[in-house]
């Protein structure tokens, strides 16, 4: 043993062996070569090394060892990616399970010493060997009540609990001992146990949030940054908008517009109540379980006129709710009817003038409602009776459309809808080909012709101020199915046609409700067909 001593403390820190040899393992079980060093010469000596792996107190190994020429037992030197290590004594032909000192390493190999005849044999196992600490970063992930940030480490030299710290955003959040049993890490290393878990939650407000874990080393080696985690708080739902209103309509309302500006609550709950303090009650059928995650908007149809109700909203969502204050609005104090025989009459091609019976009693105004221009407003009247209003500054041949209602602080209106076209303006006729001469005039509806325009010798319209001394003679006599037209054909040929009016446009036919325009077309206009009796064409 003296020269034993003297070897190993000559070589340094070597650590030398004699614990207990056990029953030499079947050659193939637990795994085949080279844990069983392959075909064994039956001069040299063997070695198997079934595993090796790390423990708190170093690198334990396992394996077998023999020398056929030994009687007693045998050496096995132990090294650490080529550096020595340790060495031990076995029982030649015997099982052995031995610690040897850690050291930064990659591969574990043993070497018997062989006695007498043939070499000592050599066992690998590929075994990374550290000191820093290590584990598992398993889960960051948001809730009501934080975020929980979740996982394990283990220091290699150490089988009690390890320290971690915790930041947040950058910032150190704790530090804590993580001993929670883990019975997966348990499974998977042995030597250290269970108790290396870490499970906490951690406060955090709505948005993205990055954790970060270290484990703090013992002993030799340096902590351990676990990689990052990234995740996305949710918090409460917030109502941004909350509007109540009472519409002008003619029938009584409320509108309550419910807007939830995180757009993620699960459920919006709205109440109505006669004050801003309640009594909060259901309207009339439940209103409580609106689930669009964006708000919620609805139209109550169950008040009355002249009556205030106040309203309370709140969105939820796992995190927390949120209730603004109550909004509370008044109902309109009623709604006037409708005007009655609302007409239009003298229309021209830039104005017309509007009449209607006023059927409603003590209004403060009507209005006249029109897109693109202000809303004229006339005082209103204290009883009923006929009303009149002239448009004007129209443009010709354009339909324009109105709401005409009476109104007054508190009333809705009720207002009545209705278009007009105004006429069209007089425009330059069309040269008409095989026709030596023609006149053109319109009749309004008390008789009188109005735009006359005449071809001269060339055939060209020229607009005239009277109807020729010819003409004027029952030029607006009494009205015919449609008007009257002359035509003389080539070949001096006459012939009476009717004048129609297809598509806006003043067309000649041999049948007045014919929309072919055989003969020919042109688009002379005198005005809207509505507002004129005739329109008569002469040719000849």
């Amino acid at each position: 043993m003296r020269g034993l001593a003297a070897f190993a403390l000559a070589l340094g820190p070597v650590a030398v062996f004699t614990e207990p040899a056990v029953a030499a393992p079947v050659c193939d079980v637990p795994e085949p070569p080279p844990v069983c060093g392959g075909d064994v010469d039956e001069d040299n000596a063997w070695v198997n090394l079934t595993s090796a792996s790390r423990v708190p107190t170093g690198v334990q190994v396992k394996g077998s060892a023999g020398d056929p020429d030994a009687t007693t037992s045998v050496q096995v030197i132990a090294k650490i990616s080529g550096v020595e290590v340790g060495r031990f004594s076995v029982a030649s032909g015997s099982a052995f399970i031995r610690t040897l000192p850690a050291r930064y390493g990659d591969t574990v190999c043993l070497t018997v010493v062989n006695q007498g005849a043939g070499v000592g044999e050599t066992a690998c196992r590929a075994l990374a060997v550290r000191f820093d600490p290590f584990g598992s970063f398993d889960e960051l992930s948001p809730g009501p009540s934080g975020l929980r940030v979740r996982g394990w480490v283990i220091d290699p030299d150490t089988a009690s609990p390890l320290t971690v710290s915790v930041r947040v955003n950058g910032r150190l959040h704790t530090a804590l001992v993580a001993s929670t049993t883990r019975t997966d890490v348990a499974a998977s290393y042995p030597a250290y146990g269970g108790d290396h878990g870490f499970d906490l939650l951690v406060p955090a407000a709505r948005g993205d949030h990055t954790v970060c874990v270290t484990a703090l080393n013992v002993g030799v080696g340096v902590d351990t940054a676990l990689p990052c985690r990234t995740v996305t708080q949710g918090g409460a739902p917030v109502i941004d908008h909350f509007l109540v209103r009472a519409p002008d309509y003619p029938t009584p309302r409320m509108e309550v517009d419910v807007r939830v500006g995180t757009r993620d609550a699960t459920q919006v709950s709205v109440w109505r109540g006669p004050t801003p303090n309640g009594p909060w009650t259901d309207w009339p059928t439940p209103h409580s379980t609106w689930s669009n995650p964006a708000g919620y908007w609805e139209m109550d149809l169950t008040v009355d006129w002249g009556r205030t109700y106040c309203y309370l909203a709140t969105a939820y969502n796992a995190y927390g709710s949120h209730t603004p204050p109550a909004v509370c609005a008044t109902t309109w104090a009623g709604a006037y009817p409708q005007p009655a025989r609302v007409g239009v009459t003298g229309v021209s091609n830039t104005s017309m003038m509007l009449s209607w019976d006023d059927v409603a009693m003590g209004e403060a105004e009507w209005r006249l409602v029109r897109s693109g221009v202000p809303d004229v407003v006339l005082a209103g009247t204290p009883g009923t009776g006929r009303m009149s209003h002239l448009v004007t500054g129209l443009q010709p041949g354009t339909q324009y459309c109105f709401l005409l209602g009476a109104r007054s602080p508190g009333w809705a209106g009720n207002p009545y809808f209705f278009c007009q076209w105004t006429a069209k303006a007089a425009a330059d006729p069309t040269t008409l080909q095989g026709v030596a001469a023609m006149n053109l005039w319109n009749c309004d509806p008390r008789g009188r012709a109005g735009t006359v325009w005449s071809t001269d010798a060339n055939g060209r319209w020229v607009r005239q101020g009277a109807l020729p001394s010819s003409l004027a003679a029952g030029a607006c006599g009494p009205a015919t199915s449609a008007p009257a037209a002359r035509v003389t054909l080539p070949g001096g040929r006459t012939t009476t046609l009717a004048v129609v009016v297809v598509d806006g446009r003043y067309c000649v036919a041999d049948d007045p409700y014919d929309a072919n325009c055989r003969v020919w077309q042109t688009p002379p206009t005198l005005g809207d067909p509505k507002g004129i009796t005739e329109n008569r064409l002469l040719l000849g």
